[in-house]
């Protein structure tokens, strides 16, 4: 699936995938050749029903000049942007072309973008799952956990923390908070908490969320038997105990809805705004549960949907 994505996109960019060069044109622009992109662009590109070009930033935005006038170009109907760097230059460069709507997707901690302000022809899907729903997921993995961790940068996670006090509120849970501005004053964070909590979760938050953490924090949990979840399917690979996260095939489902929700009944995009992401997916490992001496019960999972071993 990668390859015929690689081949899709280097192979055949900023061509249409039909040759009716005069039917309206929906463009998917992604940030990076990335696995997790090749599902929504594929169900997307199935279910919107219309010609699409296929377009990649290659993880450099000093390619947007060029990219974006050949998009601009095609006059496309709609642009769906995968990912943060994408997504950010869908509005740039539309700021002047109000009446090309963007969807923009996959996008982890999208509020620090700012991706709505200012203009109306933006609507997107929320890479970030409900901390309600991650903390519910922490509580069917352990009924026991009472006090759970959380690290965070206020500039960054501000929006989500505020989320996650409410959550942890609803389901009878203390929240231990510690504020950190740097990737650095993770580590020592979390040893300022580890005697005071039975579970700890991580947010997708950019100053704290490391190769260098995460590495970390999987070796620590396990050490100190807490119950830690994550934002992303590698995290649980790499030994954290779960992780909640969206199904990435029905973001592009949702998102080719939305499409055309936009383009027939001519909805704003501004009025939809971001919604959350339709389905999810539990990641458990259970390496890890026998690691910290959890015994997780066979209902919980068999309603995982993977389960690392």
């Amino acid at each position: 699936m990668l390859l015929a994505l690689l081949v899709l996109l280097c192979g055949t960019q900023g061509r249409a995938a039909t040759t009716a060069s005069d039917a309206p044109l929906v463009v998917i622009l992604i940030s990076d050749l990335e696995e997790a992109y090749t599902a929504p662009v594929a169900v997307f590109s199935e279910q919107i029903g219309m010609p699409t070009a296929h377009f990649n930033l290659m993880g450099d935005i000093d390619r947007a000049p060029a990219l974006m006038a050949e998009i601009l170009a095609k006059k496309p109907a709609l642009i769906f942007a995968l990912g943060a760097k994408a997504a950010y230059v869908a509005k740039v460069w539309t700021k002047d072309h109000p009446d090309i709507p963007v969807i923009f997707a996959m996008v982890v901690n999208w509020e620090r973008y700012n991706l709505l302000a200012g203009q109306n022809n933006i609507a997107g899907i929320a890479s970030d799952v409900d901390p309600g729903t991650q903390l519910a997921n922490i509580l069917l993995v352990s009924s026991k956990i009472k006090r759970i961790g959380v690290v965070y940068n206020s500039e960054y996670s501000e929006t989500i923390m505020d989320k996650t006090r409410k959550a942890a509120q609803v389901l009878g849970i203390d929240l231990l908070e510690e504020p950190i501005a740097r990737p650095q004053e993770f580590q020592r964070a979390f040893k300022r908490m580890i005697d005071r909590i039975d579970g700890f979760i991580m947010l997708a938050d950019p100053v704290l969320f490391t190769l260098e953490n995460v590495a970390w924090l999987e070796k620590r949990c396990i050490r100190e038997r807490l119950v830690c979840a994550g934002p992303s399917e590698n995290i649980a690979r790499l030994g954290i105990l779960l992780s909640v996260n969206p199904d990435n095939a029905n973001i592009g489902a949702q998102a080719a809805s939305v499409a055309k929700s936009i383009l027939s009944k001519k909805t704003e995009p501004g009025r939809i705004g971001v919604m959350p992401p339709l389905g999810t997916r539990l990641f458990l490992n259970l390496k890890t549960a026998s690691q910290i001496g959890l015994a997780i019960d066979q209902t919980v999972v068999d309603l995982a949907s993977d389960v690392i071993n």
